[in-house]
């Protein structure tokens, strides 16, 4: 359904009404006259205020990517905020300043923190990988998790699980002589279990895809990525049960060959996982 609008020259920043990106005084958007409100070209056309031209395809902006740790720096925000009530509640705004000041972070808050920094510096890491598209924290219908990064490249489809852990990155096996039992370890503690954790997220990434028409259906792969972490001088591992395991500057190289995809159709699987799989 069609609104009273029109296209014009933006003469205040203000943001679009629908995804909140910044709209710059000078720039051409969209104004609802009925709603008054300040819509971007994109969202104009998925508000149904206007229709896209035959040779114009809309852009997919930050809003519907979504933002590298949103999630868990909000998590963390709101843990600290919490935090902060609590000790002022108790021993009152001068003292509790003091405790708050001194008093090192609990580790439930503190891991949140150094959680989104790391899927911060892997969004960083990978923003010049040529003909990439990423799309960060995205929701999974009827669950409450949340898959880190997606990335749709030349060599597939990738599902990362980005964790900041620090020490070394081992793949031990302590089965004994007889038995072979392989365990993955990061800084002397047992992290197996992160591979596992990456299972249901590589089956929704892919019933995800089932409804694209390609050519091709690409590999869809998962990784974690380990930020700031250290690995072994001689033979560094590099998987563990299927999950490929990675730092940020072996993953830029693991995400352009072997080349499966053209940009048309990284753009495609981009956007259909962007609509499926929508940010949190």
């Amino acid at each position: 359904m069609q609104t009273t609008s029109k296209k014009w020259h933006v003469k205040f920043d203000g943001p679009c009404a629908r995804c909140g990106e910044l709209q710059r005084a000078g720039s051409v958007a969209h104004w609802d006259t009925g709603r008054r409100k300040l819509y971007c070209l994109s969202c104009a056309v998925e508000a149904g205020l206007r229709d896209a031209p035959a040779n114009e395809v809309p852009a997919l902006h930050q809003a519907s990517l979504g933002i590298a740790g949103s999630s868990a720096r909000r998590e963390y925000e709101r843990r600290a905020t919490r935090r902060e009530a609590d000790v002022q509640q108790r021993w009152g705004q001068r003292v509790g300043g003091w405790v708050l000041r001194f008093k090192a972070e609990p580790e439930s808050i503190r891991a949140w923190g150094i959680g989104s920094a790391g899927e911060e510096q892997l969004g960083a890491a990978l923003a010049e990988v040529p003909d990439l598209w990423t799309l960060n924290d995205r929701r999974v219908k009827g669950s409450k998790a949340n898959i880190d990064h997606i990335l749709v490249a030349p060599a597939g489809v990738f599902v990362v699980d980005a964790k900041a852990y620090s020490g070394l990155v081992q793949v031990r096996n302590v089965g004994g002589l007889f038995r072979t039992e392989l365990r993955l370890y990061v800084g002397g503690r047992d992290r197996s279990k992160l591979a596992d954790g990456l299972v249901w997220q590589v089956s929704a990434v892919r019933a995800a895809l089932g409804s694209v028409d390609l050519p091709i259906v690409p590999r869809i792969a998962p990784v974690l990525c380990f930020i700031g972490s250290q690995w072994p001088r001689f033979r560094p591992p590099n998987e563990f049960e299927g999950v490929r395991l990675e730092d940020p500057g072996s993953l830029r190289g693991l995400l352009r060959e072997p080349v499966e995809l053209g940009p048309a159709e990284i753009e495609q699987i981009a956007r259909h996982f962007a609509a499926e799989l929508p940010p949190r």
